[in-house]
């Protein structure tokens, strides 16, 4: 076996063990240097896509490496994906509006917080996660997972994974409990396969589900401060519980779709 079918048979295992060593090794330079925040936090955020691109190399080349920026141009895709995606961020916005219609009472928003820091932090949003990570979750991971388990079982996967990559993000900056962000996690990674199974691979959209996602920590009860984090945290689990119940009630399991399975993203492997 050559070289580039060993890179190739435990490609997946080697893209998670890199992606890993890199965040860890850039939040130890941020707590043993207590400087260089914003390069290693940028490092360690591209970490998963940097490691997609190590692995995809080594297999195939510029090939390889084309192939998987290949659903960064995916957008045609029908409007309900989209939909879909921002209902994560709609969703709890609309609770929000009824909690204080009903005379829900909130914390406000952060000090000093303006018009511009919102959009700059709206900017971060979408970097920071969503287009720094999909590349390598949904665009080198997940196909891999789905060659050998169903789509179910590989959300569950990539999505504990994908919650313990951020344990040493811990140690650096303040964040949500653990014990109520890995169940998070393994929700918004079922619905972000069964978005990305049902538009061939568009990681245009796992970014949107991302971002939506993302949205509802940073601003509805971060600088915005719109509910209270209880309220927020038993609220939204209701919801996006609900909604993942649904989702895979209706698609099933196995595929997240009713789509042909020539119509999946991934190809099924029996003898790998």
């Amino acid at each position: 076996m050559s070289f580039t079918d060993t890179i190739d048979k435990y490609s997946l295992i080697i893209f998670f063990v890199l992606s890993y060593v890199i965040t860890i090794i850039a939040t130890l330079v941020i707590l043993i240097t207590n400087s260089l925040f914003i390069p290693m936090m940028i490092l360690s955020v591209f970490s998963p896509t940097i490691s997609a691109i190590i692995v995809s190399g080594f297999i195939g080349g510029w090939t390889e490496i084309k192939k998987l920026f290949k659903g960064y141009l995916k957008w045609k895709v029908n409007y309900k994906w989209y939909l879909a995606g921002f209902f994560l961020m709609i969703g709890p916005l609309i609770f929000t509006l009824f909690y204080h219609l009903f005379g829900g009472d909130s914390p406000g928003p952060v000090s000093g917080f303006t018009v511009l820091s919102f959009f700059g932090i709206l900017f971060l949003n979408l970097l920071i996660g969503p287009l720094s990570e999909e590349g390598g979750w949904r665009g080198f991971a997940l196909p891999k997972l789905e060659s050998r388990y169903n789509a179910l079982v590989s959300s569950l996967i990539l999505g504990i994974i994908w919650a313990c990559w951020h344990l040493p993000y811990y140690f650096v900056e303040e964040r949500m409990p653990f014990y109520i962000f890995v169940p998070l996690v393994l929700v918004i990674s079922i619905l972000m396969t069964w978005g990305y199974n049902n538009t061939n691979g568009s990681l245009i959209i796992t970014i949107i589900f991302h971002f939506s996602f993302n949205f509802n920590g940073r601003f509805i009860t971060g600088n915005l401060g719109l509910l209270p984090e209880m309220v927020f945290q038993i609220a939204g689990g209701v919801m996006i519980g609900i909604y993942v119940i649904v989702v895979v009630l209706y698609a099933g399991p196995e595929k997240l779709s009713r789509k042909l399975d020539s119509e999946m993203p991934f190809i099924k492997y029996t003898n790998r």
